[in-house]
């Protein structure tokens, strides 16, 4: 099981470099990536260090190149965060510019889509993303309940998010039957929503920056092993 887990950029960076120090010592047995608010180097041996964000291929100021995530040994990012698409007012087609980057640059994409609760709009937001690009190694879809991550609380049913997985993997199967992808589920995780995610058939789980320490995150740590194993 894959799971992802993304610090917000109000949590203390010491607090998440003690965090990544403290898995180093701890039982992983799932496929975990971090990402940190800034990327560190990816020496770890019981996880993968990945980056938040990955700039456009233009000149740009104040963002993540390629070449700054090799030099960390980082092979995996986010593209387009929803958090980040709303509050910086980031289109899907700056996403996609964010994505045709990756792409180039052997970095495999963690591509974000639910903005809209509307699951028409859902493959559609994936549509414009990978319509005609060239995806020939594996890539991530995170489906994400934006109104979840925003209030702190599941605002789903179960039946919607099975709704959910059931709409995208019938898109990709119909209409790129060739890309090869794992498919997750953010929304306030946590050690109940991870279990019924892998159920449903979700791939991974996607959890944001609730857990600032590996004490609070064990807890789910445990779970997911479980579930890994």
């Amino acid at each position: 099981m894959l799971a992802v887990l993304n610090f917000k950029n109000l949590v203390d960076f010491e607090l998440q470099k003690q965090f990544l120090n403290d898995l180093d010592n701890a039982e992983v047995q799932v496929d975990l990536k971090i990402a940190p608010t800034l990327p560190v180097d990816n020496d770890h041996d019981k996880f993968e260090v990945i980056s938040q964000n990955l700039t456009i291929k233009e000149r740009t100021v104040g963002e993540i190149s390629p070449s700054v995530l090799r030099s960390l040994g980082i092979t995996t990012s986010f593209i387009g965060h929803l958090e980040r698409r709303k509050s910086l007012n980031e289109g899907l087609l700056i996403v996609r510019k964010r994505l045709e980057n990756a792409l180039e640059n052997d970095i495999k994409p963690i591509i974000s889509v639910g903005q809209y609760s509307n699951l028409e709009m859902v493959t559609e937001e994936l549509d414009i993303l990978l319509l005609d690009q060239k995806i020939t190694k594996p890539i991530i879809i995170a489906y994400e309940s934006l109104a979840s991550t925003e209030m702190g609380r599941a605002l789903y049913s179960i039946d919607e998010i099975r709704d959910v997985h059931n709409t995208i993997r019938a898109f990709m199967k119909s209409n790129y039957p060739a890309i090869d992808y794992q498919l997750i589920l953010g929304g306030h995780m946590d050690e109940v929503g991870s279990p019924i995610a892998s159920a449903i058939g979700y791939d991974g789980v996607l959890i944001g920056d609730r857990y600032h320490t590996l004490e609070a995150f064990q807890p789910v740590l445990d779970v997911l092993n479980n579930l890994s194993r």
